[in-house]
């Protein structure tokens, strides 16, 4: 009787021990984040200090705004249009192009007015599916709005890309993508990196349910933006609805932040045209803003992401010259980047700091006590 309970006790730690293995390993990318910090090439060594983001913001903050389509209401589109301009917030429309294969947004002229005036504005136009879900996708197992989980590689190519003209068509070239109901498979990302997106914002924060934690996760990282699979587009990891549940929401945006990271949310067109719903967005709006976030649009936190991640910088001592080298290989230049002089080689009496050709791009007398902020500039596309 001792045995069998013996073994029936070793039967069940091994169960518990893969079981936490198994868990691990489909988090290991979100672990990663934790343990190691943003993905830079360089933020600090024992001199110097650079931000990650221009202005000395310490974290970044997208707002995303979900679903306009052939039916949307165009006066709720206006509401919010009104507001974001108010709090001088510019962020991500994610449309869809034709719903439910019915409501195709150019016979909607109205709506597609709006659609404009969001753009003159600032804000990005982007790409959500194409139908949304419709009859054949339901048929095929699919809950309504899961347009893309039944289809192979081959049909979400040709769905998603013919979504993609229509905005084209309009005047609204998507750089970026968002899957409907943020789920996906297998296939997505690699369809998203051949037609050329430049960013998605297709994961939703894992896990939502048990179930997802017991499932290899389709997002690679939580904190930080990230290349799926080693492809060209950066996918950012969307959080929460702040107009729907609140006080999780600045709970966390302080976990990114200490993190220094970035933080997508989401709202959804007629929903957040409500008076209650825009004054919960404007309080969330006015605590980003006081925790010292930097509010942009995706396509711009995209380019400076993929130029501030590459960013080479090396720290030298050239007779009484202390040399700070910044060498930004992308096309992008780092405007208002900040930077700190903690310390400095001893004998040394002035900094100076160049770009990757030698170009003097700041020099002062050391030590340095205040912030510098200076413009890294970015290559031409021809240059190697």
């Amino acid at each position: 009787m001792k045995g069998k309970t013996q073994s029936l006790v070793g039967i069940a730690a091994a169960v518990i021990f893969l079981l936490i293995l198994y868990v691990l390993i489909n988090t290991y990318f979100i672990t990663r984040d934790y343990l190691y910090g943003p993905p830079m090439l360089f933020i600090s060594n024992r001199h110097i200090n650079v931000d990650i983001y221009p202005n000395g913001y310490e974290a970044a903050a997208v707002f995303t705004n979900n679903y306009i389509e052939g039916t949307t209401t165009p006066e709720d589109i206006d509401i919010l249009r009104l507001f974001l301009k108010k709090m001088e917030v510019r962020g991500v429309f994610f449309v869809i192009p034709n719903y439910i294969r019915s409501y195709p947004l150019s016979d909607n002229p109205r709506v597609v007015e709006k659609l404009r005036k969001l753009q003159d504005d600032g804000h990005e136009i982007a790409q959500a599916g194409t139908f949304h879900t419709y009859g054949p996708d339901l048929a095929r197992g699919a809950e309504p709005g899961e347009e893309l989980l039944t289809l192979n590689f081959d049909d979400q190519l040709e769905r998603i890309r013919k979504g993609k003209e229509i905005l084209k068509e309009l005047g609204f070239p998507p750089a970026g993508f968002r899957a409907p109901s943020f789920v996906t498979n297998r296939d997505t990302f690699r369809v998203l990196e051949t037609l050329d997106y430049s960013y998605s914002s297709s994961s939703s924060l894992p896990p939502r349910t048990f179930a997802t934690l017991l499932r290899p996760s389709l997002s690679q990282g939580i904190l930080y933006p990230y290349h799926p699979s080693g492809y060209d587009f950066l996918e950012f990891t969307d959080y929460i609805d702040p107009t729907k549940h609140f006080t999780k929401a600045k709970n966390l945006f302080r976990r990114v932040k200490r993190a220094q990271g970035v933080f997508v949310f989401h709202t959804f067109i007629g929903n957040v045209a409500q008076p209650e719903r825009l004054q919960m967005l404007s309080a969330f709006v006015e605590f980003l803003i006081s925790e010292k976030s930097w509010c942009v649009p995706m396509g711009e936190l995209d380019s400076w992401w993929q130029a501030r991640s590459q960013l080479r910088v090396e720290t030298r001592k050239r007779g009484r010259i202390f040399e700070i080298v910044m060498e930004n290989r992308s096309s992008t230049p780092l405007e208002k980047l900040g930077m700190e002089i903690r310390r400095f080689p001893e004998g040394v009496s002035e900094y100076l700091v160049v770009d990757g050709q030698g170009r003097a791009l700041r020099r002062g007398s050391l030590p340095e006590e205040e912030k510098i902020f200076l413009t890294v500039p970015g290559q031409s596309r021809g240059r190697p």
